[in-house]
């Protein structure tokens, strides 16, 4: 793992009213980042909670124990963890929220839901007809290197 990545997951389908302290005790066989304070809980425009946070984490083994995580309830709901990055967190965390910039028209498309194998090319061919930036194609992996069936695209406008 390029040391730039850190230690990040992704933790979807939270209560609307989850706080920090209740994401903390979700993870509380795992070592959080910077004395536990490295949990971000994500909003909308509209600054009303997104449902998603990211942690950071302290090592390669304590990822690896959150990802784990994956599937567990909080509460009623069922709770998704994947493996994240420094860059998805720190884009999603400055584009997001009622003091984020302005998101439309800045060219990214997140795909969900796409088969085990899909290739780049498979997605170009997908949004032919539109420019993507180079490099503009991102195929987030877990931490066992498998496709996680996401993926974050830029494309020139």
């Amino acid at each position: 793992m390029a040391e730039d990545e850190g230690f990040v997951v992704r933790v979807r389908g939270l209560p609307w009213s989850c706080s920090v302290d209740e994401v903390a005790r979700f993870f509380s066989d795992c070592k959080v980042a910077n004395n536990g304070t490295s949990i971000h809980l994500t909003y909308t425009r509209e600054g009303r909670p997104s449902g998603e946070a990211f942690v950071e984490l302290e090592s390669e083994d304590e990822l690896k124990i959150a990802l784990k995580k994956d599937r567990e309830t909080m509460g009623h709901r069922y709770v998704e963890v994947f493996k994240s990055n420094n860059v998805e967190m720190d884009w999603v965390l400055k584009h997001t929220g009622p003091n984020g910039p302005e998101t439309e028209g800045d060219g990214l498309v997140r795909l969900r839901g796409l088969p085990f194998g899909c290739s780049k090319e498979e997605i170009v061919r997908f949004f032919s007809g539109l420019e993507i930036v180079p490099n503009g194609i991102t195929l987030p992996v877990d931490y066992m290197w498998r496709s996680t069936k996401h993926v974050i695209q830029h494309v020139g406008i």
